[in-house]
């Protein structure tokens, strides 16, 4: 696997950063350093000639939300190319990598004249009715680990005196999601998407350092534990047609929030279950206990739901549980081959060697 990825690293390096200003024409007239793109599940009306208004399909992914008419690729791209770089120069200690990821970082999040404004009020558009909804700040969530490939690559010694200004932007970005309309309706849904925002919002005070703000976030969090019924099921994400997947999804919301709360010495992990509710540890032994056997997952789910990612989650709960049924659901998911996921995950460097000087 490190080879394969040192080897995804040189295609990085033989391609050019993308910027925000990167975007085909498309019909939106926003201004050109907004985030804008369509909610994966949004299609054109099939009974208008126009194609509007946009119809939501759940489950039914449009491919064209990943052209170029719109951001989400390149975002999702630039967030993928900076993880692998500094994954490659951390197993080889070459500063090519370092080189290219922080040319990466400058371009997208950095440059005036070229980065993107820290907030993502144009995500989910569902052209016909709307051009951003709340639900599009869950397409941010994958800022969550490459703000852990940052930090790896300024204990590395690389980036620091840019540092200050990707914080003074993640700074912004939070205070975009906890106080305007669209962020404040994203903070108090019910499903995954409110547990992805108390991670980002966590995860992104932690980096610029606002432990008066991530304190408040913290002592809140037992909202989040109501998501889970008695026994550990995640009803909200059981009705979807990929269940399975969202599941997994809102367990790794969970995990972030639980790493960001161990680094203040806090255990959110063990947080007992409010009566009528479950807890996080019923959670993770229920998703251990039915997704083991497809005969015993038995709401709809996609074929490909399963990537490392969710490997390295069970191990992670098996670590923090130590109980005989995650550890042994752990080495199952473990003897599947399953691929590596589309974003690298800062979790890799925990199964792989790294570059020693």
């Amino acid at each position: 696997m490190s080879r394969q990825l040192v080897t995804l690293a040189d295609e990085f390096l033989a391609g050019q950063p993308y910027s925000i200003l990167d975007r085909e024409p498309s019909d939106w007239a926003g201004d050109a350093h907004d985030y804008y793109s369509v909610g994966n599940y949004s299609w054109p009306n099939p009974e208008t000639a126009d194609g509007l208004p946009y119809i939501r399909v759940d489950g039914r992914r449009n491919p064209d939300a990943w052209s170029d008419r719109y951001d989400k690729r390149r975002f999702r791209q630039t967030v993928a190319a900076v993880n692998t770089l500094v994954q490659a120069h951390l197993r080889t200690g070459e500063a090519r990598y370092a080189d290219a990821a922080e040319a990466r970082l400058e371009r997208w999040f950095l440059d005036p004249a070229t980065a993107m404004r820290p907030n993502f009020a144009h995500a989910a558009a569902l052209p016909g009715h709307h051009d951003g909804a709340a639900i599009g700040q869950i397409e941010a969530t994958l800022l969550t680990d490459l703000l852990d490939h940052v930090d790896l690559l300024v204990t590395a010694g690389r980036f620091t005196e840019r540092l200050p200004l990707l914080q003074d932007w993640f700074a912004k970005l939070t205070n975009w999601m906890r106080s305007s309309e669209l962020g404040r309706q994203e903070e108090l849904m019910t499903n995954n998407h409110g547990v992805w925002w108390d991670a980002q919002v966590l995860r992104y005070l932690q980096f610029v350092d606002d432990r008066t703000a991530l304190t408040e976030i913290l002592d809140r969090f037992d909202i989040r534990l109501r998501h889970i019924a008695p026994g550990g099921a995640l009803p909200r994400e059981l009705a979807r047609p990929d269940s399975l997947l969202y599941t997994i999804y809102c367990l790794r919301a969970f995990a972030v929030c639980c790493r960001v709360a161990a680094a203040e010495g806090r255990d959110l992990w063990n947080a007992p279950a409010e009566p009528g509710f479950g807890s996080l540890r019923d959670a993770f032994h229920f998703w251990a206990g039915h997704a083991n056997d497809d005969r015993r997952w038995i709401w709809s789910r996609q074929p490909s739901d399963l990537d490392r990612t969710a490997l390295w989650l069970a191990d992670e709960a098996a670590a923090v549980y130590q109980t005989p049924s995650l550890k042994a659901f752990a080495e199952t998911l473990r003897r599947q081959d399953l691929p590596a996921p589309e974003i690298p995950s800062s979790a890799a460097l925990e199964h792989i060697p790294t570059f020693k000087e």
